[in-house]
């Protein structure tokens, strides 16, 4: 039997999906991120709590949700329609609260449907009116993300978003399943071969798959099991990266590469007026 449970700690509010084995937890105040992700036996993702509890701090750990844009900008700026603006880093929605709308738990699964919606401040940085719902479900040990982006505005809205999970690996020579032939490697700016190993220690800035556009992707997890992604194909691009001798892989779904409202316009997501968008992801463990 499915339920979900609230629970408060160091002074965040938490829900918490779950069944008799495994369980999804999620700080919706915290920018609708997932802070834990327990199943087969295993915690899937790393979580660096002094981050979480400081709410002066980008989080370290969990799913971090990247909206409107995934990455970085040059110089933190883009321009549309003849104007400039200024962005953060991953954009607008990780570190804002976002609403609960509502819970379910049944016997087949426990689900949370969250909202963040645009603000006068929002539109400083990002002049649309906007609607994004995030439904986290927990079914037969996999976490399903479905996020549905609404354009509340008169003209198309460019958007390219992702997500930035923590997986609790250690080894940093990562093995992936992916239809990936070639990689960018953002620590010399190179475009290099993917056969499937890509070797992260001492690497200090991320690289990225750049062909790949898979609905499936798997890696190690460990020397037992694997994490499986499936996802939409509009998730185009898979970021890796490391920092340090920290105990985490990030493997990254994005639907564009890092300084796209700069530099590759192509790969926008438009959200037309009355036409929301809708993307998912799940991620599961399976034995190797």
């Amino acid at each position: 039997m499915y339920q979900t449970k609230e629970f408060d700690k160091q002074g965040l509010h938490f829900i918490r999906l779950m069944d008799e084995t495994s369980y999804v937890d999620i700080c919706p105040e915290r920018g609708g991120i997932v802070t834990a992700f327990h199943a087969d036996g295993e915690d899937v993702l790393y979580m660096n709590e002094a981050t979480l509890f400081d709410t002066s701090k980008n989080v370290r750990g969990g799913i971090p949700v990247l909206f409107p844009i995934a990455g970085q900008l040059a110089d933190k700026t883009y321009e549309w329609n003849g104007e400039t603006y200024q962005m953060a880093n991953h954009g607008l929605a990780r570190t804002r609260p976002w609403r609960v709308i509502r819970q379910v738990n049944d016997e087949a699964h426990a689900s949370i449907k969250i909202s963040f919606h645009s603000t006068e401040e929002t539109r400083i940085s990002y002049p649309f009116d906007f609607e994004v719902v995030l439904t986290y479900t927990l079914e037969n040990g996999r976490l399903s993300i479905d996020q549905t982006v609404s354009n509340l505005s008169s003209d198309p809205m460019p958007i390219y978003p992702g997500y930035h999970p923590y997986f609790n690996i250690t080894d940093k020579t990562l093995h992936l399943t992916s239809k990936a032939t070639k990689y960018l490697d953002y620590n010399d700016q190179k475009i290099k071969p993917f056969t499937g190993v890509i070797d992260m220690n001492g690497l200090k800035e991320s690289v990225v798959l750049l062909d790949g556009a898979d609905t499936r992707i798997e890696f190690a997890f460990n020397t037992a099991k694997k994490v499986v992604f499936d996802q939409d194909a509009r998730f185009r691009y898979t970021v890796l990266w490391v920092e340090g001798d920290q105990p985490f892989v990030c493997v990254e779904p994005w639907t564009a590469t890092t300084n796209a409202m700069n530099e590759a316009k192509k790969d926008l997501l438009l959200v037309n007026p009355g036409e929301p968008i809708e993307l998912n992801v799940s991620i599961h463990l399976e034995n190797r």
